[in-house]
């Protein structure tokens, strides 16, 4: 296992006042004393520049010192250093990227926000951490050398579940699954022809499919299958921008064109150049965004707020859960635009057009998967009874629904196996009307039926097939 130290610069201890480095300080100190077995050190920093002439001092000193100390800078632009969510933002996702690995905190140096945010990561993400502090030289018993202690905090497991699934949920927004995913008879048949069309680099293509049935996932797809794979993937959610800022975001700005346009920026068309740019949610831009759209995918140019017209070579892959044709007979989108993002389409299925085979399979890896998200050493243990609620629910948010119940379970039971109650309640008494089980379906249709004959229950009977009695036995009229 890789042996990781990761600590934050001590900018009142690590440097003198006449700016240079400080051979007592924190950083030094702690190289000097204590760094043993350690694979690497990953040096956080926060500075105007990466280049920080202080910093770079530091590390050279670090070099020469101890050349076989393996020291990674990590910069980050200026922030509240004593924001406690300014610095979990930074450090957590860092954490996450070594999940696998055995790290040290070195907690003495940073603010105490700081120091904060180490006890709290180490307490809440159930990774492997130590947190490591020093006590000065000047205040052990024998005075000789620094000592170096651990800080030992009872962790709390469903804390940690919970922060978890934040941080999975924060980082999967517009997908439905992960990287990988379970291939369904019913997948496959979506997915084989998603290649063939992958393999046609130019090709605009169209993926339809209700929220949470993974069509970012599809399009990711169809990028990794194609000849722009080694291009980069851009997607970008069209109904979450406003059309001002959607629009600069797709086309890009020059310097001055609008208030705040301090500087050129290229836009994510023009960025996405050699690869793919994937319009999730396209029913919802504006008349003006599809006029613009237009121009670019029947000019294969496009030009940034401010600019002048540039080429560009990219594939559009658009989406949406709306009914596109609708919009374009309602004259809210239009015909040529259709046409130019229709060129070949998909369309992926709802979870609950799944055989229940497909659903038990796909019940079945997700849980895995969740393991392994949450770190657990084994998957969640579902009995027969909360599988079969689960199976029976329509699950209109899709696979993406799905997902968040498992995270639910993982986060609410880390280390038991979770009962009805653990379950929400829409999915334990489900709407009879969202309900796949037979006799739910039958009870809605029969009062659908008496509701169109006005309450008359003989005409009902009649229209059902069923005897008078057996209808107010239905329609709980008999005792």
């Amino acid at each position: 296992m890789v042996r990781i130290l990761i600590s934050w610069i001590a900018t009142g201890n690590d440097f003198l006042k006449s700016g240079g480095v400080n051979e007592e300080g924190t950083t030094m100190s702690f190289h000097r004393h204590f760094y043993e077995d350690y694979d690497r050190h990953i040096l956080l920093y926060s500075a105007k520049e990466k280049q920080d002439t202080r910093v770079m001092h530091l590390l050279n000193a670090l070099r020469k010192h101890f050349p076989k100390h393996r020291v990674y800078p990590q910069w980050y632009a200026p922030f509240d250093v004593i924001s406690l969510e300014a610095i979990q933002s930074r450090i957590e996702p860092l954490l996450l990227e070594h999940a696998d690995d055995q790290i040290d905190l070195f907690i003495s140096p940073g603010t105490p926000a700081m120091q904060t945010a180490w006890v709290l990561a180490h307490l809440t993400l159930n990774l492997n951490t130590r947190l490591l502090q020093v006590r000065p030289q000047k205040f052990t018993k024998e005075q000789k050398q620094p000592e170096l202690l651990e800080v030992r905090i009872k962790r709390d497991a469903l804390t940690a579940s919970a922060v978890i699934r934040e941080q999975l949920q924060t980082k999967s927004a517009g997908s439905a699954l992960s990287e990988r995913f379970c291939m369904t008879d019913t997948l496959s048949k979506v997915y084989a022809h998603a290649k063939r069309i992958a393999a046609a680099a130019n090709t605009t293509v169209f993926i339809t499919g209700e929220s949470g049935t993974g069509k970012e996932l599809l399009a990711r797809y169809i990028h990794r299958e194609s000849p722009r794979r080694e291009g980069p993937f851009l997607p970008i959610n069209c109904a979450a921008l406003s059309d001002e800022l959607l629009e600069s975001r797709l086309f890009g700005y020059k310097k001055g064109s609008f208030t705040g346009a301090e500087e050129d920026r290229k836009g994510l068309i023009e960025s996405a150049s050699g690869g793919t740019v994937f319009l999730d949610e396209i029913g919802d831009i504006s008349p003006h965004l599809q006029q613009s759209l237009l121009r670019v995918l029947q000019e294969k140019e496009v030009t940034p707020i401010g600019g002048h017209p540039k080429p560009v070579d990219v594939r559009f892959i658009s989406a949406t859960n709306k009914d596109l044709r609708a919009l374009c007979k309602a004259g809210e989108f239009r015909w040529d635009l259709y046409y130019r993002l229709v060129v070949t389409d998909l369309s992926l299925p709802e979870l609950q057009d799944y055989p229940l085979k497909e659903k038990a399979q796909l019940l079945q890896f997700l849980t895995k998967e969740k393991q392994a998200q949450f770190r657990r050493p084994t998957p969640l243990e579902l009995t027969k009874e909360i599988r079969d609620l689960i199976m029976a629910y329509p699950f209109l948010g899709n696979i993406r629904e799905l997902e968040n119940i498992l995270e639910r379970l993982y986060a609410l039971c880390p280390d038991r196996t979770p009962t009805k109650a653990d379950l929400p309640n829409w999915i334990v008494s489900p709407d009879p009307s969202f309900s796949l089980k037979l006799e739910d379906v039958i009870q809605e249709h029969v009062q659908r039926v008496f509701e169109t004959q006005a309450g008359n229950q003989k005409k009902t009977a009649e229209v059902l097939g069923i005897s008078y009695n057996t209808l107010r036995k239905r329609l709980g009229l008999q005792k």
